[in-house]
C-alpha cells in the first residue's frame, strides 16, 4: 500500500510541474500599445515579453520592430487589436475618445490612458503603467532616474545666460516647438528663450519674418539630421539671424528627442548641449588640468 501512496504522490507531483508553465503562460499579460512613448515605457519596466502588439510609429526599442502593428493613437485597428486577444490596452489621453477606444471599452477590453505632453505627465504615466502591471518598484526607480538626469543638466547650466532658441520639427511649412509640449519644457531647463512660445500654440507655423525679427542665436533644425556635416544651405540665405551668422544652425537626433518617455532626460542632456556647449567644455577643461 505505501508504494502505491508514494506512486501517486510521486504522479501528482509530476502532474503539477507539467501544468506549472501553462498556468504562468495564462497568468502573462498580453499588452497591446498605442503609443511610442507607451512603447518605451512598457520595455524600460522591463515588461517587453508581455508586449504582443504596438503602433505603426512604434521603433523603439529595436525589438518591436517585429511585433504586430494595430493603427495608430488617433486611428488604431479594432479588428487588429482583438485579434490580439489582449488583457491590457494603453493608449495616450488625447484619443480617450477615439470611436475604436470606446468600442474596445464597452466589449470589455481593459483601456489604460496616459498622457506624455509634460515631463509631469510622463512621469505620472510611468508610475500608472507601472502601478497598473504590478512592476511599481520598477516605476519608481525608472523615474528616479530620469529626475536624476535631469537635475544633472540643471546643476550644469547654473550660471549660463539664457539664449534665444528656435526648435523646429518640421519644413514646409515651418513647424516649431511651441509653448505647452514637453520640448518647450526641455527648451527652459536648457536655458533657453524659445521664441516660437509667444504663438500660444503646442506646434506653431512660424514665418520667415517672424523668424528673423525674432533673431534666434541658436537654431535647432529637425530636418538636418545629426550629423554634423549636413548642409544648412536653407539657412544660409539668411545671414541676418545671429544664429545663422555665428554658424549655430544645429541638427538633432529625431530620436530619441522626438520621443517622449523614459529616454526625456538623455533628451535634455543632448538639446542643452547644443545650445549651451560651453557648459559642458569648461567641464571638459577643468577635468584635464
Amino acid at each position: 500500500m505505501g508504494f502505491y501512496r508514494l506512486a501517486a504522490a510521486a504522479a501528482l507531483c509530476v502532474y503539477a510541474l507539467a501544468i506549472a508553465p501553462a498556468a504562468h503562460a495564462a497568468a502573462r499579460m498580453r499588452i497591446v500599445s498605442l503609443a511610442p512613448s507607451v512603447t518605451e515605457t512598457l520595455f524600460a519596466l522591463g515588461a517587453g515579453p508581455d508586449v504582443v502588439g504596438v503602433s505603426q510609429y512604434c521603433d523603439y526599442p529595436p525589438q518591436v520592430r517585429d511585433l504586430p502593428r494595430v493603427g495608430s493613437f488617433l486611428t488604431p485597428n479594432l479588428e487588429a487589436i482583438i485579434a490580439l486577444r489582449p488583457t491590457l490596452v494603453v493608449g495616450l489621453e488625447l484619443s480617450s475618445d477615439v470611436r475604436q477606444i470606446r468600442a474596445l471599452s464597452s466589449m470589455g477590453y481593459p483601456v489604460l490612458m496616459v498622457s506624455d505632453d509634460s515631463l509631469q505627465q510622463i512621469e505620472t504615466g510611468i508610475e500608472t503603467v507601472g502601478a497598473r502591471i504590478n512592476r511599481q518598484p520598477q516605476a519608481h526607480r525608472l523615474v528616479a532616474d530620469i529626475q536624476a538626469q535631469i537635475a544633472a543638466v540643471q546643476n550644469r547650466l547654473a550660471n549660463v545666460k539664457p539664449e534665444r532658441a528656435l526648435m523646429l520639427v518640421g519644413h514646409e511649412p515651418l513647424v516649431a516647438v511651441g509653448s505647452g509640449t514637453y520640448l518647450d519644457e526641455l527648451m527652459r531647463i536648457a536655458r533657453a528663450d524659445n521664441i516660437a512660445a509667444a504663438a500660444g500654440q503646442q506646434w506653431p507655423h512660424l514665418s520667415m519674418e517672424y523668424i528673423i525679427a525674432m533673431r534666434p542665436e541658436v537654431v535647432l533644425d529637425g530636418s538636418m539630421g545629426s550629423d554634423p556635416s549636413s548642409s544648412s544651405g536653407f539657412w544660409e540665405r539668411y545671414p541676418a539671424i545671429p544664429a545663422v551668422r555665428d554658424h549655430r544652425v544645429l541638427g538633432y537626433p529625431q530620436d530619441p528627442i522626438l520621443h517622449a518617455g523614459p529616454r526625456v532626460g538623455q533628451s535634455l542632456e543632448i538639446i542643452a548641449r547644443m545650445i549651451h556647449p560651453e557648459a559642458w567644455d569648461r567641464a571638459a577643461a577643468g577635468a584635464h588640468q
